[in-house]
Order: structure tokens, then C-alpha cells, then sequence
């Protein structure tokens, strides 16, 4: 079950504010990666997220206590709770994957951080996670529990089929591509497919399409010695005027914030 890992989300502040981030790549069971970092005696414990269209799934590690949480993609620039020790380790799933547990569903967790017991992802995998000594031991602990859920899933019905199709198709165009464009290729109206969509992710179809163009945005945005208005086109906003507005409402930076913030870092 490896999958084409078209877009890698991304969450800028934790790579601008944890300490010692280390991050592992997945290519199957539709997890993007697994990280793990730590954070300093002094700090708040919080971080920002940003809209990624994704699922984090986060242990914060205790020697005495795990406290697990699972979080939706938020709608813009938000607070995200990380918990009070000092070491994390997450799981981030590719935009419009995960199977959850029974016990969640994606309304509860969309523009929401949930504090949830750990082994509902497997028995005992708190307990083993905080044992294991490093990201790689964690990250095969969490894959093989995790493959249980995966695989007791039972052929997908049609609802399925079209939601995978959807995510796929918007995920592989980097989020350039209409409801227009979806209903013609799938024969299914607008309505059905925004229907559809919104029962499987809390969000519509258009908003996880700007969420994608936006984490292809924060690719673009590094590199070297290209034009603002170049980035627009790639990526597929309007214009730059367009591009730039729904960067700052969803990092609460300028871009030309962000750009010199990350240059920092390097």
C-alpha cells in the first residue's frame, strides 16, 4: 500500500521553534512522516498550525505520563496545544488520509485539537512509544498498530471510491483544479461530490484545494530567485494581490515576513 506522496505537509513553527526537530518519511498507509522534537524548559508549550488539509496525531512524551492529541487541519493561522513535557513525537498523515478509530470522526477533530487516549490506535502504544529509544523504533511501533486499523477496513463502497478518487485528483493538481472540472470527470453533480467530500473531511472540496495550493505555496516560497508574481502563476491564484492575502490569513505573516523569518532558521 505505498502511495505517490505528492504534497509533504508542512508546519512552519514547528520547524521554526522546536528544538532538535528530526523527521522521519512514510510512503505508505497514507502517513507523510513521522517528527519528534523537543522544547525548552522556558517555553509556553504551544506552537501555531496552519492549514495543511492533514491530521496530526501527537504523543507528548512523559516519564511518567503520556497525554495523546489528535488534531483536524485548522481554517487558518491558530494555536496548537503540544502539551506540558518537554519531547513530542507526532504523526502527520498526507492531506485527506487517515482511517480513524471508532471512536473519532473528522468533525470532531477539523479547526480543533482533542486530547484523546493514545491506545485507541493500538493496545498499549503509549506505554511502547515512550519506551522506544528513538524516532525510527516509534515510528515502526506506531506502523505496526496502525496496519491493524488500516487493514480491517472491508473492500470500500462507492462513497469511498469517489471520496479516494476526489482527494487524489486534488492532491495530484496541487489544488488547481474546479468542482467543474470534478463533476465532468466523474459524472456526479456538484452537490453529490461537495456532499460527499464534507462527510469524509469536515471541510468542502474547495476549501482542501486552497489548503493544498497553499502548502504548495510554502514549497515554492524557498526557493531561490524567483518572482512573487512568478510563485501566483505557478501556484494558481488569481494574481499576486490574491496570493499574498490568503498567505497572511493563513500564516499571519507577509510573505516577505515569512521568507526572511525562514532564512533566519537556515
Amino acid at each position: 500500500m505505498k502511495d505517490d506522496l505528492t504534497v509533504k505537509p508542512m508546519q512552519p513553527y514547528i520547524m521554526l521553534e522546536a528544538d532538535n526537530l528530526n523527521t522521519v518519511d512514510s510512503t505508505d498507509m497514507g502517513i507523510s512522516h513521522f517528527y519528534e522534537f523537543e522544547l525548552n524548559q522556558d517555553s509556553t508549550h504551544k506552537t501555531k498550525a496552519v492549514p495543511d488539509g492533514s491530521v496530526d496525531l501527537l504523543f507528548n512524551l512523559g516519564r511518567n505520563k503520556v497525554t495523546t492529541y489528535i488534531s483536524g487541519t485548522v481554517f487558518g493561522v491558530k494555536s496548537w496545544e503540544l502539551g506540558s513535557n518537554d519531547r513530542c513525537f507526532g504523526v502527520r498523515f498526507q492531506p485527506g488520509k487517515g482511517i480513524l478509530p471508532d471512536e473519532l470522526s473528522m468533525e470532531m477533530l477539523v479547526d480543533n485539537d482533542l486530547e484523546i487516549d493514545g491506545d485507541i490506535f493500538g493496545e498499549n502504544i503509549t506505554e511502547k512509544i515512550v519506551m522506544a529509544k528513538d524516532i525510527y523504533e516509534r515510528s515502526k511501533i506506531f506502523k505496526e498498530a496502525y496496519e491493524e486499523l488500516v487493514f480491517s477496513r472491508i473492500s470500500l463502497s462507492d462513497k469511498e471510491k469517489i471520496n479516494d478518487y476526489l482527494v487524489s485528483r486534488i492532491t495530484r493538481a496541487k489544488g488547481q483544479v474546479t468542482i467543474q472540472q470534478l463533476e465532468e470527470e466523474t459524472n456526479y453533480s456538484a452537490c453529490y461530490l461537495r456532499r460527499i467530500f464534507k462527510s469524509y473531511h469536515g471541510i468542502s472540496p474547495k476549501q482542501f484545494a486552497q489548503y493544498i495550493r497553499f502548502q504548495n505555496l510554502l514549497e515554492q516560497i524557498n526557493k531561490d530567485d524567483i518572482r512573487f508574481d512568478d510563485i501566483a502563476l505557478e501556484c494558481g491564484y488569481y494574481d499576486e494581490a490574491h496570493m499574498m492575502r490568503e498567505f497572511k490569513n493563513y500564516t499571519g505573516k507577509t510573505m516577505e515576513q515569512y521568507k526572511h523569518i525562514m532564512k533566519g532558521r537556515i
